[in-house]
């Protein structure tokens, strides 16, 4: 049998390799092949068209990246889309969640309706995986999260949004409907509310409500009615707003523009 001596010359260039293998940073000897990101919407059911253009937006956007490159920060490393459906069943929000997580999504990415985004939270919670809200506007899907860190029930919020609040469409629809009346010299006096009995239509009906109150218009809401979702058959609805007699616009602008009648106008 041979024997192998260890010289110091054979020590000193094993100590180097190591050395220099140990000094690079630990993400870039373990670097995964891609960067999974966990994208739901309800890309079949009353939602899929919304839908299908979000998974269609966040795929030109993971395409664009990865052709510049990838995720440079990152060395390099592509991003790969894990999609789901949640078939606008907001109970299927959480289902399709934990699926893509069980996939080694590290990301999540969803769910247009407000429904199937306040059960992906819950999970996003759970399991420690950011999730970043698009479209899906109700308040309290993330104003629960915040609640619940800054009570101390929870240590981290790993839900965001990148997308106005429900309240605030209240609001400003409160505000735009006073300008547009005051420039047109011309305000309704009765207002039927109708809006879609979901968290979403809920929440932005309650921003609604809530900021007409504080603005105190001249114009009053003498109705709130709410619509199943999905919608099928809104005649019961119609017919109770037509019953609160709701008073559309009254004193019409004058022209002032408005030539005098001996001047001809070119045809």
């Amino acid at each position: 049998m041979t024997k192998h001596r260890l010289t110091r010359r054979t020590f000193l260039t094993a100590t180097a390799v190591g050395a220099t293998v140990a000094g690079f940073p630990l993400p870039l000897r373990a670097q995964p092949k891609t960067f999974k990101i966990g994208v739901i919407h309800p890309v079949t059911g009353a939602l899929a068209e919304p839908g299908q253009a979000c998974r269609l937006g966040a795929q030109m956007a993971a395409d664009a990246i990865n052709a510049a490159g990838g995720i440079k920060a990152k060395g390099g490393v592509k991003l790969e889309l894990i999609v789901g459906d949640t078939q606008t069943k907001p109970e299927n929000g959480r289902v399709e969640a934990e699926r893509v997580v069980n996939r080694g999504t590290r990301m999540l990415m969803g769910s247009f309706d407000s429904g199937s985004t306040n059960a992906m939270a819950s999970l996003a919670q759970q399991r420690r995986v950011p999730l970043l809200i698009d479209i899906a506007a109700a308040d309290p899907i993330t104003a629960n999260v915040a609640k619940s860190v800054k009570d101390g029930q929870q240590k981290v919020q790993y839900v965001y949004r990148n997308f106005p609040t429900g309240s605030s469409f209240g609001r400003k629809a409160v505000q735009y409907f006073n300008e547009i009346f005051k420039e047109a010299n011309a305000s309704p006096k009765r207002v039927v509310l109708m809006y879609c009995n979901d968290l979403f239509g809920q929440n932005q009906a309650r921003g609604f409500q809530a900021a007409h109150k504080a603005a105190n218009p001249s114009w009053e809401i003498v109705e709130a009615i709410p619509w199943p979702e999905p919608p099928s058959d809104l005649a019961t609805e119609v017919s109770k707003a037509k019953a609160a007699k709701p008073w559309p616009i009254i004193r019409p602008r004058q022209d002032v523009t408005a030539a005098p009648t001996n001047v001809r106008r070119p045809r």
